[in-house]
């Protein structure tokens, strides 16, 4: 099924001149303000996959995905959750209410375990 995402996103920049080489920058005399605008785009998302719900977490790692395009992840409990995306290296923590949703190569070995104690996750990823 196809869904319809807006984005809408903003953008400036604040264009700077050197008068000298290794001096200090000021806003260009050309221009003399800040540009800015914005913009919307309308993307639509095919994806096939499976959305999971409730699933607790403990300090044992579990696997949450293996051979998938993208993958979604909220922590819905109150204990941080760390998350690997190669099997052993855990450098994404989400703390309570947090996500993480990235697309990842299907090589990626996605799992989630707990410091100490329990919580819970929430997560989508396509199949």
């Amino acid at each position: 099924m196809a869904e319809t995402f807006k984005v809408r996103y903003k953008n400036h920049c604040t264009p700077q001149e050197q008068i000298l080489t290794s001096g200090r920058w000021y806003l260009d005399s050309d221009s003399g303000k800040r540009l800015t605008g914005d913009s919307e785009t309308v993307e639509t998302l095919s994806a096939t996959g499976t959305y999971t719900t409730g699933v607790l977490v403990t300090t044992l790692a579990g696997t949450i995905a293996s051979n998938v395009d993208f993958v979604y992840i909220k922590n819905t409990g109150t204990v941080e959750i760390l998350i690997t995306l190669n099997d052993s290296n855990y450098v994404i923590l989400l703390s309570a209410g947090e996500a993480f949703a990235s697309s990842v190569t299907t090589h990626a070995i996605v799992k989630a375990k707990t410091a100490s104690g329990t919580s819970t996750l929430e997560y989508y990823k396509t199949t």
